[in-house]
């Protein structure tokens, strides 16, 4: 996995003089203020990209300084695919401290250290190997139908599918990172990392995977308190439910996997019920039969028995979803070669 974004801002008055000065000259600013009284309401900035577009790194002044772009870029030789050091490791400060000296370094003047910085963003992404673009795309058509529940389809664009977009808690991204590749290498403007034959070959066959923690998340969990391992169960937590278990589960052994799951026989039998009711008429409407406390038992009981929520979108037990399942997770080149 990757650090493949980052979000943070640090008001401007822990800035040195010299230094505020510096970055209120980034970019352009508009102001609002009473003419009555001079008092400034606020300020608003666009994003001014650092040097080139071949880092991806841009930078924005009002009363906060803001940063955001993929660490990776400025880490190691520049490989989004895989990133390198903090960006593969999964160490937000690590990482934040090296866009920070990147951006130090461009302005020519000093910056407040890491510990300093709000991060209102952090994107986790793993990428998984499967057989060919061609089951890449079978498992994006997978997981387009994957609704419910924390899941909203917000959209989908060719080989990309979001879900929801607009959250400031969590959202998901998964796309086929080939063709992204490819995209970016046609354009004119790009000079980032070059990627060789054999690495364009592969890239091919990764299902890219992508989890934003964002506003709200981090309002819930100070970012100098989240460690790798958290970030891991996060994006090992939202994606996992919607493929489900290692084990495709056969419609015909599903009722007594359902009853076995359940506490108690008639726990089981209501929530079986539930299954054949999701089948016949939708988990939408299924879901309006039930009060909430029951039907979030019922979906427990469920996926205890090793449905995924891909299968309880569908209706049906989705078979095609073993592709997925038996992709390896792949965090490096050497991983593919």
């Amino acid at each position: 996995m990757l650090l493949d974004w980052i979000t943070a801002r640090i008001p401007l008055q822990h800035l040195t003089p010299e230094a505020r000065e510096c970055v209120r000259l980034l970019n352009d600013r508009v102001c609002c203020y009473c003419p009555k009284t001079g008092i400034v309401r606020y300020e608003s900035s666009r994003w001014e990209s650092v040097r080139s577009d071949s880092h991806q790194i841009v930078a924005r002044a009002g009363s906060d300084l803001w940063v955001q772009g993929s660490p990776a870029r400025v880490i190691g030789d520049g490989d989004t695919v895989f990133g390198a050091g903090a960006s593969r490791s999964l160490e937000i400060t690590a990482a934040l401290q090296r866009m920070i000296s990147f951006l130090a370094t461009q302005l020519g003047v000093a910056l407040p250290d890491a510990s300093h910085w709000l991060v209102s963003r952090v994107d986790v992404t793993g990428n998984l190997l499967l057989g060919s673009l061609a089951d890449v795309r079978i498992g994006l058509s997978i997981l387009r139908g994957v609704e419910g529940g924390r899941y909203r389809v917000s959209a989908t664009e060719g080989d990309t599918v979001y879900w929801s977009n607009a959250s400031k808690l969590r959202k998901g991204k998964a796309y086929a990172k080939g063709p992204h590749l490819h995209h970016l290498l046609d354009k004119k403007t790009y000079t980032g990392r070059r990627y060789n034959e054999a690495e364009l070959a592969f890239a091919q066959r990764l299902l890219r995977l992508e989890l934003t923690l964002g506003r709200e998340w981090f309002a819930r969990n100070p970012w100098q308190t989240v460690t790798a391992e958290m970030l891991t169960n996060e994006w090992n937590e939202y994606f996992g439910r919607m493929i489900g278990g290692a084990e495709i589960v056969e419609d015909t052994d599903l009722r007594t996997r359902i009853v076995t799951a359940a506490e108690t026989e008639s726990r089981g039998k209501a929530a079986y019920g539930c299954w054949l009711m999701i089948q016949s008429e939708g988990w939408e409407r299924a879901r309006e039969a039930f009060s909430k406390t029951t039907w979030y038992r019922h979906l427990e009981i469920i996926r205890k028995a090793g449905l995924s929520d891909a299968d309880i979108s569908a209706g049906r037990v989705v078979q095609l979803r073993r592709r997925i399942i038996e992709a390896q997770l792949v965090n490096s080149w050497a991983d593919v070669a």
